[in-house]
């Protein structure tokens, strides 16, 4: 019988503040953000921005004129740049990606289209990753996200305990190596694949301390951890198979509705996301930077 998977309704609930709204959009996790100018934010804003993000993961702050600039600046309130490997960057805004889907595209094929969390074979993978939509379809279009904490909770003790002392191997080879050749179908952006990435495989713990709440998350994805280190391919596969399937359960994800000039923000560090392709023939116009965040550590044995 498959497993029965479910989350508290006290998982996923608003932290009072006076400097916006908060609606939860599910029980695991996710908050529309509401009646908020991100363009001038206080101080004491930021601070309360922030805590939202560490209560909820993901946020959708809605009704924000952002130009690139803006997004900018936005963008480095809450750190440093990230780097973007593989994605050619717009020419005058080297920390910004462009990405667009346009109505005359052949293929249904979209940018990021698998569960992932960004960039995680680098040695130090973004913190934060900020999306903002420009133009969105009228329908289709949407962004699911999942809870890595849930994910890392629902496991048996004595599979945490297992996991505690392992590493994943994590790599661009699906995403971006010789055989990726989905990305000629992203007629719209520039993508670098093809190539030798050996120099971007790396290995972080399977269970990672969360830098700023302290609490253990389940740190591997479909698209980047490919195997565990020490272990035969034949042996790391269900293993990952499994961790994977228990990460997807509906329990721990929700989903985003895109709005003109709604800006995602999610923690990269405990979130997966996956952008969903079914408005093809329509057109999706967005702007993604990162932040930079910290070197993985290993979680604590509970």
């Amino acid at each position: 019988m498959p497993e029965f998977f479910y989350t508290h309704a006290a998982n996923n609930q608003a932290r009072p503040t006076e400097h916006f709204t908060v609606k939860p959009v599910a029980g695991s996790l996710g908050a529309d953000i509401h009646n908020i100018d991100l363009n001038n934010l206080s101080e004491s804003g930021q601070v309360a921005l922030r805590q939202a993000l560490m209560d909820h993961g993901v946020l959708f702050i809605r009704d924000q004129q952002l130009s690139v600039e803006q997004l900018e600046a936005v963008t480095q309130r809450f750190g440093e740049f990230g780097t973007e490997p593989y994605v050619k960057p717009m020419p005058e805004h080297p920390h910004v990606v462009h990405v667009v889907k346009e109505a005359s595209e052949q293929t249904p094929v979209v940018f990021g289209g698998a569960w992932h969390s960004d960039w995680s074979f680098q040695e130090k993978p973004p913190a934060f990753t900020l999306l903002y939509g420009k133009d969105v379809p009228l329908t289709g279009g949407d962004t699911l996200f999942n809870n890595m904490y849930l994910a890392c909770e629902w496991l048996s003790d004595t599979l945490r305990k297992t996991l505690h002392g392992l590493d994943g191997i994590h790599s661009p080879e699906f995403g971006y190596g010789p055989n990726a050749k989905h990305n000629a179908g992203l007629e719209s952006m520039k993508i670098v694949y093809g190539e030798n990435v050996d120099d971007n495989v790396r290995s972080h713990p399977l269970i990672t301390r969360h830098p700023e709440t302290g609490r253990n998350v389940l740190f591997a994805n479909p698209v980047y951890t490919l195997g565990i280190s020490g272990m035969k391919a034949e042996e790391s596969r269900p293993i990952l198979d499994y961790l994977y399937s228990v990460a997807l359960a509906p329990a721990f994800t929700c989903r985003m509705r895109w709005t003109p000039g709604t800006l995602a923000i999610w923690d990269n560090r405990c979130v997966w996301h996956q952008p969903v392709s079914d408005y093809f023939g329509a057109r999706r116009e967005m702007y993604r930077t990162t932040v930079v965040g910290e070197k993985p550590t290993r979680g604590s044995i509970a």
